[in-house]
């Protein structure tokens, strides 16, 4: 088996093992990667509008429709009607998501401590600067045009 030594094969790979090793643990919690996920973004931007959500966990208005539902069904969320548009509601978490959240972060920290287990502070700075880096050249590289090449294409 070839082994890949591309950059972008490895953080795919850390992620999704990261995330589905979480995702395990948060399903003892009683919650699901998408609705962690809803949680969590509600989380940073308390107030925001169902819309915003779904933009910030990249979701169609339906699915966070759907996700928000079931927060609020739980009782971790509640919908605030906007005084001036009826149609908008604006997301806030209860009493009740706090210490569900203090678990989540509990659960990312202990994970971390396993994906970090021997790895030394400088060695962890290094790292951090390094995505950092390849983040901002991520941000600021030109606009995507749709450069999608026919299956069988020649390539040369």
């Amino acid at each position: 088996m070839r082994k890949d030594n591309s950059i972008s094969y490895r953080i795919s790979l850390v992620g999704r093992m990261q995330r589905t090793r979480f995702d395990a643990r948060a399903r003892s919690l009683g919650i699901t990667r998408a609705q962690w996920r809803a949680i969590y973004a509600i989380s940073l931007e308390q107030g925001a509008s169902q819309r915003r959500i779904a933009e910030v966990i990249e979701v169609t208005d339906t699915t966070a429709g759907r996700l928000i539902d079931r927060l609020v069904d739980n009782g971790w969320v509640e919908r605030r009607a906007d005084a001036s548009d009826r149609r908008t509601h604006h997301m806030h978490l209860t009493a009740l998501a706090t210490p569900l959240l203090d678990r989540l972060a509990q659960l990312a920290h202990d994970e971390d401590a396993v994906a970090l287990a021997g790895v030394d502070l400088a060695e962890i700075q290094t790292a951090l600067a390094v995505l950092d880096r390849v983040i901002a050249n991520i941000q600021s590289a030109p606009a995507l045009v749709d450069e999608t090449i026919p299956c069988g294409a020649d390539t040369q």
